[in-house]
Formats: C-alpha cells, sequence, structure tokens
C-alpha cells in the first residue's frame, strides 16, 4: 500500500510539474543516487562545493556521458548541462560529433558542411574510430565543414580537435576563423595515427579538407572560464559494446578529457535482445568500467539505468529485468555510483502514465522533449541531494 502510494504521488508530481522549476518537479522518495563505494564521489561532491562557492576561480569541471539515443539527441544531457551550469558557471559545450549525425543532435550546436561524409561505428566494423565512434571524412577535395555554436559567437573558445592524416603531407590540415584567416596549427605530419590539435578562436570556425585527412571528435570549451561542462557521447542504437568497435587509441582522448563524472547510460537495446548472455554482458560492463579507472583514477563513475520501458501495454522487453539486476550487482561490486531512471519515473510500468501525460512517445521506449527534460531535473535534483549530503 505504501509503495503504491508512493507511486501515486509520483505520478501526481509529474503530472502537475512539466515547466516548474527544479525543486517544484522534485518526486518522491522512489529515486536517488547511490554510492555503492565510489572511492572518489567525496573529492568530486568537495569541489562542486567549492566551485559554487567561488566561480571566480579557474577551476573546471567535467562531466561527460556516454550512451545511446537517450543522449544522444541532448535533451536529456542539454536540460542537465543547462542547471549545472546555472549553478556552477558555464565553462562550454565539451565534445561534439565532427559534422552533423542523422537523428541526433546538439543543444547548443549547429554544423554546415559540404562534400564530407560520415562514417559510424555503429554501422562499420573494422575501421580505426576515435573516441565516440564517429570520422568525418571528404568525399572531394574541396570539402569545408563548419562549426557553429548556436547563439554563443564572439566568445574565445578553447577548441581541441582529432584528426588524422593519410598521407605524409605537411599542412594538410587547414582550419580558419569566423574572419576566414587561417589558423596557425601546429602538428607532426604522420600518416594513419590519430593526432589532437588545439587552437583558440571566435566562432564559427571552418575545417577544409582533401581526401586525404579524417576528423573526429571536437572539444569546445570557454577560454579560461570556470565552471562545469557536460559531455553528451552517444550513438542512436548503441549498446556498451561499441566500445570495442573503436580503435586502440581512443582511451588516451578520454585520458585527456580529464573527465571528473563518467555517466554510463547503456542498456535499453541490450534490454530488447532475447538471446542476450548475461554472463558476457557483465563481463564487457566490468571490463569497461575497469578502463575508464586506469584512464582517469580520480573520476566519479555512475552506472544509469534504462529508463522505464515496456513493448506493449503489459510487458516489459524480454532482457530488461536482466539489465536492471546487472547493473546494480555491477554498480555495488565495483563501487560505482547507481541511479535508477526507472524508480525516478515513478517505477514499472510508469512509462504507460509518462505517455499519456504526453512526457513519453508512443514506442512505449522514448520519451518526448518535455520527458526528458523532466527526467534530467529529477536526475540532477538527485544528483544535487548526494553532493550536498557528502562530506
Amino acid at each position: 500500500m505504501i509503495k503504491h502510494l508512493k507511486y501515486i504521488l509520483t505520478i501526481m508530481t509529474i503530472t502537475l510539474s512539466v515547466g516548474c522549476s527544479v525543486a517544484e518537479s522534485k518526486t518522491s522518495t522512489l529515486s536517488t543516487v547511490v554510492d555503492y563505494g565510489d572511492p572518489n564521489a567525496k573529492q568530486f561532491a568537495q569541489r562542486l562545493k567549492s566551485l559554487a562557492l567561488n566561480q571566480d576561480s579557474n577551476q573546471v569541471i567535467n562531466i561527460t556521458q556516454f550512451g545511446d539515443s537517450h543522449s544522444a539527441a541532448d535533451f536529456f544531457t542539454g536540460e542537465f548541462r543547462k542547471l549545472m551550469q546555472q549553478k556552477y558557471g558555464d565553462a562550454g559545450i565539451g565534445w561534439i560529433t565532427p559534422m552533423a549525425i542523422k537523428g541526433q543532435s546538439h543543444a547548443l550546436v549547429n554544423w554546415k558542411s559540404k562534400n564530407w561524409d560520415v562514417l559510424s561505428s555503429r554501422t562499420l566494423k573494422n575501421l580505426d574510430f576515435p573516441m565516440g565512434g564517429f570520422i568525418a571524412k571528404p568525399a572531394r577535395d574541396s570539402a569545408t565543414l563548419q562549426i557553429i555554436p548556436k547563439g554563443l559567437n564572439g566568445i574565445n573558445w578553447q577548441v581541441k580537435l582529432t584528426f588524422k592524416t593519410l598521407k605524409y603531407i605537411p599542412n594538410l590540415l587547414k582550419i580558419y576563423d569566423a574572419n576566414n584567416k587561417k589558423i596557425d596549427i601546429d602538428y607532426f605530419p604522420v600518416s594513419d595515427v590519430w593526432q589532437t590539435v588545439s587552437f583558440v578562436t571566435k566562432t564559427p570556425f571552418t575545417i577544409k579538407g582533401s581526401r586525404d585527412i579524417e576528423i573526429g571528435g571536437i572539444w569546445l570549451t570557454r577560454e579560461q572560464q570556470p565552471g562545469v561542462i557536460v559531455s553528451s557521447i552517444a550513438t542512436n542504437g548503441a549498446r556498451q559494446s561499441i566500445w570495442q568497435r573503436w580503435g586502440d587509441d581512443w582511451l588516451d582522448e578520454l585520458s585527456s578529457s580529464n573527465s571528473d563524472l563518467v555517466i554510463l547510460e547503456y542498456g535499453t537495446n541490450e534490454s530488447f535482445d532475447e538471446t542476450l548472455d548475461v554472463n558476457v554482458y557483465r563481463k564487457n560492463l566490468v571490463n569497461n568500467i575497469h578502463l575508464i579507472r586506469k584512464s582517469l583514477p580520480n573520476a566519479v563513475i555512475l552506472l544509469m539505468t534504462p529508463p522505464d520501458t515496456m513493448i506493449n501495454d503489459k510487458s516489459f522487453p524480454k532482457s530488461f529485468a536482466k539489465i536492471m539486476n546487472t547493473q546494480k550487482q555491477v554498480a555495488k561490486s565495483e563501487r560505482t555510483l547507481f541511479w535508477d531512471w526507472q524508480a525516478a519515473m515513478g517505477g514499472p510500468h510508469s512509462i504507460k502514465e509518462w505517455r499519456s501525460n504526453r512526457l513519453a512517445r508512443p514506442d512505449l521506449v522514448h520519451q518526448t522533449l518535455q520527458g526528458y527534460r523532466q527526467s534530467a531535473r529529477i536526475f540532477y535534483t538527485d544528483l544535487e541531494e548526494f553532493i550536498q549530503k557528502k562530506k
């Protein structure tokens, strides 16, 4: 009876809270960020508290969320980014794909491209993909690619760009600032190796390439600006195992991201796999956590479960319970943070109530823009409670 009452209160709160403030949109006690003993949790909370008190410092806190379609549209992460930056300061946009990806988006960035193709690790194997699993590749030598932050032009940006030259030819990478002036960049002309080049420019900036160059992910940081950065590194249809399709050097990129919190938001696509081998799934998840800890020894790791998901009005995906149980077990055994998205929505079958309130789509898998924003508000509030309680 108590559990049922909590469920009703949660749904009532969700129904009333669309468009309300974060404080007003907090649901019942069904959801919380649980700490299963992450060794860096206390330091992370203290740094955020310090940043909230002194935004004149030069401190930047990086939050990186890896995930599937729930993250790829940047609806959830975009709202979470906005809320974090309102409190702790806006240090920039973070990681973005090298060009526009069909079916995906970013809340703060547009791209204009001419004569570029995109390669995705979601559909292609046996390529040397950088972190994120996307490559922008010129279709002909007269290719141009422009990066356009939305409403943020005139600001100095610290840009970190990942690229690869396919031939040993100097000056293949050509970058131009907002005034179409060529930017001096320094890199070694080695072939078939992913490199990173950094430069400062106002936006929009333009990359001009030939067929002998490839572009990977791009980081956009506001120059000398303290605060928080929230990056969404996600692919529609992705599973946790997509990391195995990325090249051997992508973990160097992860290390150089200086991420303070890494969120793993996978599991929805695995839950529809009727032949899922739970032992293989668990082993891969544990291994990926170990890779993060090796690359970012001071980072906090948070496992985020799939949201409440149904295949019809009565049934869950065949492997949904297995995914949920395994993620919680791994969070405990590997001592990470844990957030139950299904509980945050109101518990099992809550996706139907979200659908009736126009917070979820008819497929009972994805949420609407307002739904993802509501989920992000709940997550933000739960994370804030965790931060403030951490001594």
